[in-house]
């Protein structure tokens, strides 16, 4: 009877105790021959051996297939390769992953020390040990009650082990595969570690400790060496989990945690920077680059030193000194601060065109070469074509004399030619090639491409440039396409002013022949003036715009290298300087912080604002340009509380969407219909002076080459022009009023919208559209010279927690200077 309670305590089998619920009881047979109080002490050894059968069972069964689970993975993951290693497995039964696998090896170890001690009661037993076996009459005997005295200490514990087995099988709903999610249960086996029960808490603190172990092996793993996994593994676990390309860069991926493998202990400004180290851990292992040894070791000893993952543990906050220490790192060997400084001074001198001597020159070659191309050569002859190559070679020869005649940078820009080659007389060919490439990038484009980068030879022409690793780390496709159509903007501008320059040129060069003539006639005279006039509006606004224009871009630069905390103080900034910068201190990479102006205008008060790093995204997002708008004159979110924060590659892609973001809103690009007007203004421009050109100076001709009919003609002709252009500037004069004074709905027909008045406004008079614009400007307070002073002015005013009142004040200048330069024109006095 002994020797069968022993081998039953063993998890064996015995014909004298039957199931009963889910436990085992002393057969009805044998209990008519026993006393109550050994039935009691039977069950309760009975029902201690039913549990520890059933734990001992489903661990080794978990252990096994575990195991096998996870060395067919690693076979198949070495044996298929590309995209097979994707290939999730085919059998519809679900195996454990390792973190029940490690559960099961944790139990199964605990389990021993019960097995250990069914050995040392037999032993006791056979050697007759006084402390178990009663000598009674020289024979030995041993208390049902000794056993049970003697395993009780087992009875809480297995009990425990066995509703976490329950647990575990209940919480997969099928109850045939023991799968659970491994931070559910961590957290699970966390929760039962709170107990008073000093065996209990060891067992469990054993448990919790192997997981613990395993969590940190697939941390350190993504964090320090860049391992990660698909949505379709398995069994093989990766705290990073690659979603895919990134569709900003389709050249890097897009990574994320995997929230099934964090406890909910891991607070949110931890799971960001464990995301940020191996985010950058992943980007160099696909770079095939290492992060230093000396980092890694110090790192991963730090980390898998830590007892805990709570607060107290110090787990968190070595998370963030690791952080800090790739980050000083990265920011110094990888992304430094020469080279970001060299990327974003070399895109706007030439994207944004702040070398104005390079730009000229650059047009006069174009400007060149289209007439050597496509008007003086035959146009049956090879040679009469225009080629990608003719512009890359014509941006080279452009660029002799200029400032930037040693710059290697040159080498990276090439034109790009949507449609092709362009020939003086098109072939049917090339008309299909047109319409078929203009229909498949017709939803691709931009609305700012789509008006301007055909301004040089009527068909789209593109400025590109090559970024190579690791700058297109923050250099996202889409910024380059958005310099490229600020560049298209602003040599459609600077194209302009050539012309009408070259204008000014052709008249003077008239002029001068005129004035040795001792007659002139009425109409020539009428005619000369109109064109003096028109030529000198036209001069002054596209020269206001530039000037405007370049302004705002050159404030913005050095705005965001401040941003960048590449500069070491904001006040060495000169408001004149248009040269490139020649700081070379690097960027720091592990905090920012520091104060400068916000808006288009550095602000005035000791108090201007903060500008303030955002924190790193977890997934990349970008403005969408074409849903802006003129009257969301907001600038980037600027937080004013100083706190640390860390750049990532993420992080300084988003400061630098923020700022071609505003760079569009302040160049008047952001809204279709702006660009739109702004694009026939231009348009109008140039068609004045393409007859000036024609008329080669004789718009003031002599009677011998001019009729008075013809003079007649060209004097409808400019009056028709001069009409047309005022009536644009004043459409746009009204939408940028109306921009800074929405009208509200409530308001009676005479406070149109600008859309109305401006872009509608063939059905209204110029009377009316003026005095359209009265009343809008009686109630803007930047006229008036009250608003302004009470926005601006100290004392009264203080600051909410983004410093929007002096955001608010610098976003609304460039509006407003572009209304006063439009006043000063003359293009709205009502004439």
């Amino acid at each position: 009877m002994l020797a069968e309670v022993l081998l039953l305590l063993s998890g064996h089998q015995s014909s004298l105790f039957v199931p009963h619920s889910s436990t085992l009881v002393v057969s009805p047979h044998l209990t008519e021959y026993l006393h109550p109080g050994e039935i009691t002490s039977l069950n309760a050894l009975a029902d201690l051996s039913s549990k520890y059968r059933k734990i001992k069972s489903w661990a080794t069964e978990t252990q096994k297939k575990g195991r096998e689970a996870i060395l067919l993975e690693s076979v198949n993951s070495t044996s298929r390769k590309g995209k097979q290693r994707e290939i999730p497995s085919t059998s519809n039964e679900k195996l454990p992953n390792q973190y029940l696998t490690t559960l099961s090896s944790s139990i199964l170890n605990i389990l021993r020390e019960y097995e250990v001690q069914i050995v040392e009661i037999e032993s006791k037993i056979l050697s007759l040990d006084p402390e178990l076996v009663q000598d009674g009459e020289g024979r030995g005997y041993v208390p049902l009650s000794n056993l049970v005295a003697n395993f009780d200490k087992w009875k809480i514990p297995l009990a425990s082990l066995s509703t976490l087995m329950d647990e575990l099988i209940s919480g997969d709903g099928d109850g045939k595969s023991m799968i659970h999610v491994p931070g559910k249960l961590i957290d699970l086996v966390e929760s039962k570690l709170r107990t008073g029960n000093p065996k209990l808490h060891k067992i469990y603190s054993d448990i919790i400790s192997s997981l613990l172990h395993l969590f940190l092996i697939h941390l350190i793993s993504f964090m320090l060496y860049g391992i990660t996994t698909t949505l379709s593994s398995g069994t093989i676990n990766s705290i990073g989990i690659d979603v895919g390309s990134d569709p900003s860069s389709p050249r890097y991926r897009i990574y994320k945690l995997n929230d099934n493998l964090l406890p909910s202990s891991i607070d949110g400004k931890t799971k960001e920077s464990i995301l940020y180290i191996g985010r950058v851990s992943a980007t160099l292992k696909r770079e095939n680059r290492d992060l230093p040894k000396s980092l890694v070791e110090g790192i991963k000893d730090e980390i898998m030193g830590v007892k805990g993952l709570d607060e107290l543990s110090g787990f968190g906050e070595g998370i963030q000194r690791a952080r800090a220490g790739i980050g000083e790192w990265l920011w110094t060997h990888i992304l430094t601060g020469p080279q970001i400084i060299e990327s974003i001074e070399s895109l706007s001198d030439y994207f944004l065109t702040r070398k104005a001597d390079d730009s000229l020159s650059l047009l006069a070659e174009i400007d060149k070469l289209r007439v050597t191309k496509l008007i003086l050569s035959n146009p049956n002859s090879s040679s009469s074509v225009i080629r990608e190559q003719d512009l890359d070679l014509a941006m080279l020869r452009s660029s002799l004399g200029t400032t930037v005649e040693n710059d290697r940078y040159l080498e990276k820009l090439r034109w790009k030619m949507d449609h092709g080659p362009l020939r003086a007389i098109p072939t049917s060919n090339t008309d299909k090639n047109i319409k078929s490439g203009a229909e498949d990038n017709e939803n691709s484009q931009s609305h700012i491409h789509r008006l301007f980068s055909s301004t040089l030879f009527g068909t789209p022409l593109t400025l590109t440039t090559s970024i190579t690793w690791p700058l297109d780390l923050f250099l996202s496709p889409k910024s380059l396409a958005i310099y490229s159509d600020i560049h298209s903007y602003l040599i459609a501008l600077r194209y302009t002013h050539m012309k009408i320059t070259n204008t000014w040129s052709i008249l003077s060069s008239k002029a001068k022949a005129d004035a040795r003539q001792q007659h002139k006639h009425e109409l020539q005279r009428k005619l000369d003036k109109s064109c003096w006039n028109l030529t000198r509006q036209i001069n002054w606004l596209i020269s206001e715009l530039l000037s405007h224009f370049m302004g705002i871009m050159e404030v913005q630069h050095r705005h965001l290298l401040v941003k960048l905390d590449i500069q070491e103080k904001t006040n060495n900034y000169k408001e004149g300087s248009l040269g490139r910068s020649t700081s070379k201190s690097s960027l720091r990479g592990s905090t920012i912080g520091r104060r400068s102006s916000v808006g288009p205008f550095p602000s005035k008060g000791k108090d201007a604002g903060q500008i303030q790093i955002p924190k790193s995204p977890l997934s990349e997002s970008h403005t969408n340009w074409e849903e802006r708008t003129t009257k969301s004159n907001k600038a980037p979110p600027t937080p004013n509380k100083a706190e640390k924060n860390y750049l990532d590659f993420l992080t300084l892609r988003s400061i630098h969407s923020q700022h071609l973001s505003f760079l569009l809103e302040a160049l008047l690009l952001s809204d279709a219909s702006v660009s739109s007007l702004i694009k026939e203004i231009l348009d109008v421009c140039r068609r004045f002076a393409s007859l000036v050109e024609r008329w080669n100076g004789d718009s003031i001709g002599s009677e011998q080459n001019t009729d008075e009919f013809e003079m007649i003609k060209r004097i409808e002709a400019v009056k028709e022009i001069d009409e047309t252009l005022h009536d644009q500037i004043l459409d746009l004069f009204t939408i940028l009023l109306d921009s800074q004074n929405p009208s509200p709905s409530t308001n009676n027909e005479g406070d149109k919208s600008s859309l109305e008045v401006g872009g509608g406004g063939k059905s209204f008079s110029r009377t009316s559209k003026f005095n359209h614009i009265s009343k809008m400007m009686s109630r803007q307070p930047s006229f008036t010279g009250i608003g302004s002073r009470s926005k601006i002015g100290g004392g009264g005013t203080k600051e909410n927690t983004f410093g929007s009142t002096v955001v608010e004040v610098g976003l609304e200048r460039h509006i407003e200077q572009c209304e006063l330069a439009f006043l000063c024109l003359g293009g709205v006095d009502g004439k």
